[in-house]
This record gives structure tokens, sequence and C-alpha cells, in this order.
């Protein structure tokens, strides 16, 4: 059994998330209610963007909020605020000042990061968290990552309270009985949803640390009861007309719970079925960047090479053969050519013509999506030789070039691949949004399966 929860928390703990921080630990037992703000930044934060705001507090801990890309539906005025101490809390070993983010219960489309960089050790990492301060008797424990005894980075879904804290056995006890029976979320409320789950994930993780492995058994089964139920309430729901948006990143969200926590093959079997179904009603698009930099030694002489650009695709999602990937771009192409003879230099100068093809598939085991890309590539160009201060162009129409090459269909992906005989790469960066029919850009969803 203890495999059985640990094999459950731990693949769920690793799905998303992997930004730096850094921390340290200076325990306040004394939560007070009168809490003046110690330091706080406010910064316009775009959704296209994105941005960071970063304080530190009165123990010298480092406080960064990372908002990524896309998190936010509109321009935001963000304040990330410091308190003086800790607020009020369920949890009597506190190892951090209250952090207040506003505006307060704002939510956010995909998750932001809050690390901390203590500044002295954190001796016990084991059972030590960052959590939401949902009321002054009840907190979530934030998905977290230790990177070390100073550094850790906590998963947000939406503007509030948070603090860090090592509970006790009772603490966990009466925290995860409290969570267990206060369950009441709408199926729109992903977000929430979201953060209610990881919570109760990390109570059950320290459920078993303190040995009570019963008790963890229990809430595991009753968490999975209720991840079915609120999935299946969605599922009922109509599919709104459009569904490109919200809609599909809460059906994103949901899927990834079923196919981690849930051993329902029915249910997965109504997600795969709904997921297959509007995504059908979506364009996939997006751009592969392309980074090739490279230098060939023969012969005495030495060509060096930069191929640089970004070519845009869609995936075809709406008639058959569904998942074909199309594609058209230029690249920009700049070269040198030294040694041969010794006293000229060759300056190639053109454009590199790209065609995109290959498809869109879904690793049936994983659930994971790939993009496999069929490239083709022709060059056209001029090449100046310089030879005692003389300078003569010719014409430069190098041999067409394919690449057969898979990434993952997820935004930042990316694909190094040596060049045999050569010193560099080729490197490809995939850029992936879903785009519905006729939607202005802010409602871009980044998505996987």
């Amino acid at each position: 059994m203890r495999a059985k929860i640990f094999g459950r928390i731990t693949y769920m703990l690793i799905l998303l998330l992997a930004i730096i921080l850094l921390f340290s630990c200076k325990e306040d037992s004394n939560p007070v209610d009168n809490n003046p703000t110690f330091a706080s930044s406010t910064k316009k934060i775009t959704p296209e963007s994105g941005g960071s705001i970063e304080l530190t507090n009165k123990n010298g801990d480092q406080i960064k909020l990372t908002i990524y890309p896309y998190s936010l539906e509109d321009t935001t005025n963000i304040t990330l605020e410091i308190l003086n101490d800790v607020a009020a809390n369920p949890f009597s070993q506190n190892i951090l000042t209250t952090i207040r983010i506003l505006p307060d219960e704002l939510k956010l489309d995909s998750a932001a990061a809050l690390s901390v960089t203590f500044k002295s050790s954190v001796n016990d990492t084991t059972h030590s968290i960052l959590y939401y301060r949902k009321q002054n008797d009840i907190a979530y424990p934030l998905e977290t990552i230790w990177f070390n005894n100073y550094t850790i980075v906590g998963k947000i879904f939406h503007f509030s309270d948070y603090g860090g804290a090592k509970p006790t056995h009772e603490e966990v006890s009466s925290q995860s009985n409290k969570l267990n029976n206060n369950f009441n979320y709408s199926i729109w409320d992903w977000q929430g949803f979201s953060q209610y789950v990881l919570a109760m994930l990390k109570y059950i993780e320290f459920t078993q640390l303190y040995g009570d492995d019963e008790a963890a058994q229990s809430l595991m089964d009753q968490l999975e009861q209720k991840i079915i139920i609120q999935v299946n309430a969605f599922l009922d729901a109509p599919i709104p007309e459009e569904p490109c948006g919200y809609y599909l990143k809460a059906l994103s969200e949901y899927s990834s719970m079923v196919f981690m926590m849930v051993d329902n093959e029915q249910l997965e079997q109504r997600v795969q079925n709904r997921i297959n179904e509007v995504v059908n009603r979506c364009y996939i698009r997006g751009k592969v960047e392309f980074d090739y930099q490279y230098c060939v030694s023969a012969e005495g002489a030495e060509i060096c090479r930069t191929i640089t650009g970004f070519v845009p695709f869609t995936v075809n999602t709406t008639v058959e053969p569904h998942g074909q990937i199309n594609g058209t771009g230029e690249l920009d192409w700049s070269g040198t050519m030294t040694g041969l003879p010794p006293n000229c230099i060759y300056n190639e100068t053109g454009i590199v013509s790209v065609t995109l093809g290959g498809e869109m598939v879904i690793d049936e085991y994983n659930k994971v999506l790939w993009l496999d890309f069929e490239i083709s590539e022709h060059a056209s160009g001029t090449v100046t030789a310089g030879c005692d201060g003389i300078n003569q162009t010719y014409p430069f129409n190098p041999p067409d070039v394919t690449h057969n090459i898979r990434i993952l269909a997820q935004e930042g992906s990316e694909l190094i691949m040596p060049i045999p005989g050569a010193n560099g790469n080729f490197r490809w960066i995939v850029h992936l949004n879903f785009l519905p029919g006729e939607i202005n850009k802010r409602d871009f969803v980044k998505n996987k399966f």
C-alpha cells in the first residue's frame, strides 16, 4: 500500500513546474492578527510577456513570484507584499512571515510559481511546506519542490495569503480531516479543485510519513472518489459553443487528474472521447524556431554557418486526416569561409525556404502528444569572395536538405542534434498555442494532454 500511495503522489507531484528558488528558515511560532506590511512591490504584468516580482522579508529570506506568459487574462497590476509577522494560521511552527499577493482571489489560467530563498539552511525539508492560508484555521499545502536545504518553489493557482510551516502529526491529521469533510467546488473552478487535490496529496504524504498507513489509504480512496464525481459532473455539462479557451484548459486539468490518479477505465475512456471531440473543434497553431550553428574544417579551410528564424505551422484537427502538420517560412542564412586560399575570405548570404509536414500523434501509453515533423529545406543566396582587396559575387545553391524529427507537443520543447563531422548542432524549439477559430490573442491557451 505504501508503494501504491507514494507512486500516485510522486506521479502527480512531478507533473508541472521546474523553476529555481532559494531559502532559509527562522521559526515564528506566535502568529498575530494586527500585522503591518514590511515590504511591498507592484508591477504591471501583461498576459503576453508575464513577469516576476521579488522582495526580501525581515529575516533576510528572498521571495519571488513568477507569472508565466498567458497565465493572466488581462494586463494587471500585481502586488507582492511581505507582512511583518505571521498571520493567524493552523500551524504552531511557522518558518516564514506571511506573503500576500494582490488582487486577492484573482484566478490564473495556468499556475504561477512562488519561490523562497531562505537566508539560513532548513534542516528538515521532509516535513516543511509552503501553504495557502484559506482561513485562520484551514491551510492548503502547495505542490512544492525542494532543490536543496535553501531552495523551494511552490505552485499557486490564485492570489491570496501564503506562508511556510512544519506541521505536526496532530496538525496534519486535523487539517486533512477538515479538508476531506469540507469539499465543495464548482465544476468550472478547476483552479480551486486542483489546489484542493494537491493539498490533499501533500497531507496524505505527511500522514504516511508519520506512520499512519491506514488513514493515508482511506484519504487516498476518498480523494479518488471526489475526483470521479467532479470529473463526471464536468463531462455531464454541455460543451460550450466556444470550447477552445477556458473549457479546453479545464478539460486538460481534469484529464490529467484522471489519467494520473484514478483507476477507472470507463471514466478514462469518457475523458479521452471528450478530448478528441473538443480538440477537433480547434486549430493548433504554433511556430518552430530554427537555430543552426556549426563549423566544418577540411583541406585547410574552415566554413562556419548560422541559420536562424521561425517557421509558423498549423495542425489540422477539424477534417480528415486529423493531426496533419502544414507550414512554410524562410530562415536567414549567413556564413564565412577562410583559409582557401590563405589571402581570401568568402561571405555567404541567403535564405532557406522551409516546408513543414508530418503529423501530431499521441503516445497511447502515456497519453502524451508528439509532433512528428518532416522538414524540407531549400537554400539559395550568394557568395562574395574577397581576395587581395578584390570582391566578386557568385550565386550559391547548396543541395536540398530534409530532417525527420519528433518533439514533445508542449510550449518550449526543444531538440538538439549534433552534426556529424562538424563542430555544432541543429536546434529546433517548438512554440505551441491552441487558437480557436476567430478569437483574439489573449484567449490563446497553452495546453498539453
